[in-house]
């Protein structure tokens, strides 16, 4: 008789509602949230996919930029060297 009080009791029975309901939320979560994740994680392969293709076409072209800009720098910096240089002898002289 005394287990039947315990499970009989006011506490007892609220804290299996509370389980009950614990678990009623993570069955509906689970059949709404799964599939919410799934669609969000083919655009994500999508995204990725487009992305990976957008920048290998820009790569070399960045790539190539960046070369013709460092021989532009080169160039500017080897031109400095001279007027640098022709300054010092303007200099001199005076």
């Amino acid at each position: 008789m005394d287990t039947k009080k315990k499970w009989g009791s006011p506490q007892a029975l609220i804290v299996m509602a509370i389980i009950l309901l614990i678990f009623v939320y993570i069955g509906i979560d689970m059949t709404k949230t799964k599939p919410a994740i799934k669609s969000d994680l083919k655009e994500i392969k999508q995204e990725y996919v487009e992305l990976s293709g957008f920048l290998d076409q820009k790569i070399p072209e960045i790539d190539s930029t960046l070369r013709i800009q460092a021989s532009q720098i080169s160039e500017q910096s080897e031109s400095i060297n001279v007027l640098n240089d022709r300054v010092g002898d303007l200099s001199k002289e005076e």
